[in-house]
């Protein structure tokens, strides 16, 4: 019934005490292992952070609340932006690998965006496969979201469903624009995800983002396959888009799709496999979508924090004093 919940760790939140569960469930339990610090935030996903002490959460909270208007009928306030917040972003390079099968920690991309030391990041402990950050560019209040290959490559599983869902419900209900950052191999498939309703949990995300009123931006970092383009913010469901020049966009990853469209293995005929992987990959690059209009942008990666500060600033031009339609006012934030 929060928009942050912020705990203690020692402190516990469960249905029933743990000797009425004990009792209930027929073998002893801890307090820790029904409703600690470690299963709501990283299991349940039902706390947005743990800190060790009261000073700690109450700081916690001063920051949250430093993103946010003083209600949702204002724009977010606007900081002084610290000397220096341009320079991280001319070294971003540095962070992304140059082949896209290694990992990277898409945290380190955000910092490098935004402005210096303004990040603070929800559900850091779970659905760790997607990154949801409250930040500044130009000194006005952010929402990041972005695929972090560093956790299942990327993957989106249910507990990512529920975290970024809830998460756009917070920004477009207080007026805080979205940047989706995109390097994302699609949705984590196998039985697990389909017992826990994965398709409801994808539409679910959908529906929610169609709702959203904000200023919407997609940057393609590197590959965007599948059900998961459309969900993080592609096929037009975001006010814009820009590629960097090493996206890579299709329904799967072009060396599996050719096994599943022609049955070829590349050990089992090298030549016809590297034919066919050529003619999978045309028109999947970053120029190819820009072609299409599907991409308004391709822009080089040292150059994203000036592109989204001035394309924010074009597109929050059409909220009514910067305050959004709050269309997701009565959307349920517990999963």
């Amino acid at each position: 019934m929060s928009d942050f919940v912020v705990m203690r760790k020692g402190a516990i939140m469960a249905i029933a005490s743990p000797n009425v569960t004990s009792i209930a469930i027929n073998k002893p339990i801890t307090a820790e292992e029904l409703g600690g610090w470690k299963l709501l935030t990283g299991v349940s996903g039902l706390a947005d952070m743990a800190v060790d002490t009261d000073g700690q959460a109450l700081d916690a909270i001063k920051k949250f609340l430093s993103y946010l208007p003083s209600h949702n009928m204002e724009a977010p306030p606007v900081a002084p932006v610290p000397p220096g917040s341009d320079q991280a972003c001319k070294t971003i390079l540095d962070i992304i690998p140059e082949s896209r099968n290694q990992v990277y920690d898409s945290r380190k991309i955000i910092k490098a965006i935004a402005d210096k030391d303004s990040t603070f990041e929800l559900k850091e402990r779970y659905g760790k496969s997607l990154v949801t950050m409250l930040a500044r560019l130009d000194g006005k209040s952010v929402g990041f979201i972005a695929n972090n290959p560093m956790f299942k490559g990327g993957a989106l599983d249910a507990d990512a469903c529920n975290k970024v869902t809830s998460f756009m419900v917070l920004c477009d209900s207080y007026n805080i624009p979205l940047v989706y950052l995109v390097d994302v191999p699609g949705f984590l498939i196998g039985v697990e995800g389909e017992i826990r309703g994965m398709p409801g949990k994808v539409i679910n995300w959908m529906n929610a983002m169609t709702l959203v009123t904000v200023p919407k931006i997609t940057v393609m970092m590197r590959k965007n396959y599948g059900q998961a383009f459309i969900n993080m913010a592609g096929g037009k469901n975001a006010d814009e888009v820009a590629c960097w020049p090493m996206a890579d966009l299709g329904f799967m990853d072009p060396a599996v799709s050719v096994n599943v469209l022609y049955g070829v293995k590349f050990e089992d005929d090298p030549e016809r496999f590297k034919k066919l992987k050529a003619e999978v990959e045309r028109d999947t690059s970053a120029w190819g979508l820009a072609e299409l209009y599907e991409a308004q942008n391709v822009i080089d990666p040292r150059d994203t924090r000036e592109y989204l500060i001035r394309t924010l600033e074009v597109h929050r031009m059409r909220l009514k004093n910067g305050v959004g339609e709050h269309l997701l006012r009565n959307w349920p934030t517990s999963y």
